[in-house]
């Protein structure tokens, strides 16, 4: 998994892809596999919609997936394939509409590690100040814990480790799970999430383990090398693997004429391209 050795402060992590170009959907594919996501500059492509249905062809995505929690009936109000990201004091997201920053998570609260494999931000408008979203190559640092020291490294792969609970107004609903999984080809995936969704068990895996990994984890996320910082432009884009990454977001300002507005989709496979063989 050659995510595992990114190193966050190299200055190609900042190169957007031209979509333009006909080998950017070979380029993005590529970005992902090495470190786990990839800036594309889709050039003038219309509407959101329009983007990311354009970006989800070329890259083989299939459809939009509506998140476990948003299938809940009292949830349903956000089930739409294409999620807005913008502030607005008269709705009850606790992330989709406020201006304040979020805590390191995966997208999909309730559904399993590893179900939504991908993640497409993209921007509308920025913000007038702030908004950046941050990228927390978790995988990287679980694998320098699992060298340093094996028992915390363990108490992360709990099947009891993490529980999520829903923090949005009038929904109870919370999944429990690994905070990490190594698959049957050796590859590590996450659903890493330190916010105020989280309930831990302290008691999962070898005492104090899991005490100890998260200060280790806590440390990792401030690390260059693991943790990056990115500010879209209008009519960029983010697409980044949901399930081997954990993300967060600067807190932000707007004014009436530069209101940051991003629209998220959600799916359930790795991106492939034609030129490249299947997803790794």
């Amino acid at each position: 998994m050659r995510q595992l050795l990114a190193d966050f402060r190299d200055a190609q992590c900042a190169q957007r892809v031209d979509f333009a170009a006909e080998e950017a959907p070979d380029r993005i594919v590529r970005a992902l596999r090495e470190r786990g996501f990839a800036l594309v500059a889709m050039g003038g492509s219309g509407e959101a919609d329009v983007a990311l249905k354009t970006l989800a062809t070329a890259l083989h995505l299939g459809d939009p997936y509506v998140p476990a929690l948003y299938q809940n009936a009292s949830a349903r109000e956000y089930s739409a394939s294409y999620s807005d990201i913008r502030s607005d004091a008269e709705d009850r997201h606790p992330g989709f509409s406020t201006t304040a920053g979020q805590g390191w998570h995966v997208d999909g609260l309730l559904d399993a590690i590893g179900v939504i494999k991908t993640t497409v931000l993209f921007c509308v408008r920025a913000a007038h100040r702030g908004g950046e979203t941050l990228l927390f190559n978790s995988p990287a640092a679980f694998a320098a814990l699992r060298r340093t020291d094996p028992a915390a490294a363990k108490a992360l792969l709990s099947p009891v480790a993490l529980r999520r609970r829903a923090t949005i107004p009038g929904v109870d609903a919370s999944a429990t799970g690994p905070v990490f999984r190594t698959e049957p080809n050796g590859d590590l995936i996450t659903r890493y999430t330190d916010n105020e969704t989280c309930e831990w068990a302290f008691s999962a895996g070898p005492p104090g383990g899991l005490h100890r990994a998260l200060e280790f984890l806590r440390a990792a996320s401030e690390e260059p090398r693991y943790r990056l910082s990115v500010r879209l432009a209008a009519d960029e884009a983010l697409v980044f693997r949901n399930d081997r990454l954990s993300h967060g977001r600067q807190p932000y300002e707007d004014t009436p004429d530069t209101r940051r507005h991003l629209v998220r989709a959600l799916y359930t496979k790795a991106p492939t391209a034609t030129g490249l063989p299947g997803p790794r």
